[in-house]
């Protein structure tokens, strides 16, 4: 029996700037950090969790970390966490944002990218659904986001997000072609065929409702998609 390697999706860590369950808090990150070290959870990279399928074994431990949208207190607060524990994290950054006020810069994410297993990949041009584009706007979308971030950072942008976790058979083709080798859907996919799909992988939102202890510990065991929709 096989159960879902658990990747984590955070968004942003200011409540007061984003005061809703998407947001937590700079504290509760760190402690939800302490609490997979302390579980001895093994942190890996998508492309690990593409490879695997994103499915363990029953008596492994793995986890991924991911954040969309590339909020500047990414950089200010989840960073140094990360660096302190040593985990690899994935950062999925709208390329026409990056530089605005309230978001991360061009410097910050070639730093963050310099540290071993940390990752910057793309969440598009511009955070719009890419399913509710005609196909040459989405296809713009997802073929310059991944330009920028490959010149600006100086290497190969492997994998994408979809803005609101929108996306459709075209939309997963047309990333594929443009060549990207995975990509990380929203948490709210529960088609059995998307199973396996290295361009849906699927995710875990932690949010305010994952404060505790037990109910994180519940995003980490690799049975939490079984319990139906998050």
């Amino acid at each position: 029996m096989k159960k879902f390697i658990p990747i984590l999706a955070y968004h942003s860590l200011d409540p007061k700037r984003f005061p809703n369950k998407l947001a937590i808090s700079p504290g509760l990150f760190r402690k939800q950090m302490l609490w997979i070290k302390q579980e001895r959870c093994q942190v890996i990279g998508l492309a690990a969790c593409a490879k695997e399928r994103w499915k363990e074994n029953l008596w492994e431990r793995k986890t991924a970390i991911t954040f969309d949208d590339g909020y500047l207190d990414n950089y200010q607060q989840a960073f140094p966490v990360l660096k302190e524990f040593g985990f690899s994290a994935t950062f999925f950054v709208t390329a026409a944002d990056v530089g605005k006020a309230g978001f991360m810069t061009w410097d910050m994410l070639r730093e963050m990218a310099a540290v071993p297993g940390i990752e910057i990949r793309s969440h598009t041009l511009e955070h719009k659904p890419l399913s509710d584009m005609l196909g040459t706007e989405a296809r713009t979308s997802v073929v310059i986001s991944k330009k920028i971030l490959e010149e600006k950072l100086g290497r190969e942008i492997k994998a994408i997000s979809y803005p609101c976790g929108s996306f459709n058979e075209g939309i997963i083709e047309m990333v594929r072609s443009t060549g990207y080798a995975y990509g990380c859907a929203a948490s709210h996919v529960h088609d059995r065929r998307c199973v396996g799909n290295p361009y849906l992988l699927r995710r875990i939102k932690v949010s305010a409702s994952s404060g505790s202890r037990f109910t994180f510990g519940l995003r980490l065991s690799g049975f939490y998609h079984f319990f139906g929709r998050p």
